[in-house]
């Protein structure tokens, strides 16, 4: 008898409904005006339940400049959703994901993970385990960081025709006419952090949105002003977290922002390095940013070597990036981006399209996962996740 885990179920339903988020203002939202909440049942589908529009404490804005030229750092607006505690940003619709898990017992599926680090392997271990679960072949293949492999991969799964295809990370520029080759022969492509090709459909995070969330603590941290490195690497979620970075420090000149990393650099080793090299030509660097968990790890490493009083950060939310909060050294937050939840979307999304529905929410545009920052004050205990539901949307 096939082993069912907890994703063996006549359905799952991931959100209920499509909603526009509320949008705040400095005298607060009409309590009385429900929204549809989201929620995670992985044994059985569920009822429809309601709840009371967000109330969260609103995010900061820019910061003001003072008289003196300095940046006051504690002034702030409030006129939108704290996009840091799990809320979509103003103007985000909500995006209903929902499957009838039993069409997939005897289908075969291809998933392709960028590397064996918990920044990918958090997607698609979920993934995997929901499919097998299900009856699912899965044919498991990980590029170890060198998106050229990928190419003879997808036409591996197309020659033994695949019914499911899945992407966590990895660049698929120049593939569009594999990737079309798929859509002819109906076989769902979803992906998480790959960018979004034309043909697929485009699970993420708002990776912009988390460097947001993230340079904003930082700023906050250092008080607006002095070095910060960002090691990163390259694919289409980091580079867009590094927009959403630059985007925020662009309203604090005090700030100097240094870039470094190497395009395929996506080992915690080889972040360290990269660190090491930036410390030792900026001594007097205030903070780090990895572009995500693993290379958050290296730069502790060798901000810990070099006895430097930088604080680090990074973003994804993975185990170790909460060991090392919870350890109480440089490395101080992070920001938790549900990869686990989209995991688990996909595989209810791959059954819904399998069933003959069309993808959720509007064709062509991403599917975004909220985020959560994590600090010591909110840290997981050691085995547990980030466990704030996450709301699937889509922007305009």
């Amino acid at each position: 008898m096939r082993a069912r885990s907890k994703f063996a179920a006549a359905a799952m339903t991931i959100v209920f409904a499509t909603t526009a988020v509320a949008c705040g203002d400095d005298e607060g939202s009409d309590s009385s005006a429900d929204t549809t909440a989201a929620a995670a049942d992985t044994t059985a589908a569920a009822a429809d339940t309601t709840a009371a529009p967000d109330t969260a404490a609103p995010a900061t804005d820019a910061p003001e400049e003072t008289t003196d030229g300095g940046t006051d750092t504690t002034a702030a607006a409030t006129d939108g959703p704290d996009t840091s505690s799990g809320e979509m940003p103003e103007g985000g619709v909500e995006v209903a994901i929902e499957g009838d898990l039993s069409v997939l017992d005897g289908l075969s599926a291809g998933i392709a993970n960028l590397a064996p680090v918990p920044g990918a392997e958090r997607w698609s271990r979920p993934l995997e385990e929901c499919l097998t679960a299900n009856g699912v072949d899965v044919d498991f293949q990980d590029v170890g960081g060198d998106p050229t492999k990928l190419p003879a991969i997808l036409d591996a799964w197309l020659a033994a025709e695949r019914d499911l295809v899945f992407n966590i990370g990895i660049d698929m520029s120049g593939q569009e006419s594999t990737i079309a080759r798929f859509g002819e022969a109906s076989v769902p492509f979803i992906t998480w952090g790959a960018g979004n090709p034309e043909g697929v459909v485009a699970l993420d995070a708002n990776q912009e949105e988390d460097g947001r969330i993230i340079a904003r603590y930082v700023a906050e941290q250092i008080g607006g002003e002095g070095d910060v490195v960002l090691v990163n690497a390259n694919n289409p979620a980091l580079q867009s977290r590094e927009a959403g970075i630059t985007e925020v420090f662009a309203d604090y000149p005090g700030i100097n922002l240094i870039v470094t990393g190497e395009a395929l650099g996506f080992s915690a080793e080889s972040a360290q390095t990269s660190t090491e090299a930036a410390l030792q030509a900026n001594p007097d660097v205030k903070a780090v940013i990895g572009g995500f968990g693993s290379l958050g790890i290296g730069a502790a490493n060798a901000v810990e070597a070099a006895g430097s009083d930088a604080i680090v950060v990074s973003m994804n939310g993975d185990p170790e990036e909460y060991a090392a909060i919870r350890e109480g050294g440089p490395f101080v937050a992070t920001v938790a981006d549900g990869h686990e939840f989209g995991g688990e979307a996909a595989c209810a999304i791959a059954a819904s399209m399998v069933a003959g529905n069309p993808a959720p929410g509007e064709a062509g545009v991403p599917i975004l996962a909220t985020s959560v920052l994590v600090t010591a004050d909110n840290v997981p205990a050691e085995g547990e996740i980030e466990s704030t539901p996450r709301k699937f949307y889509q922007l305009p």
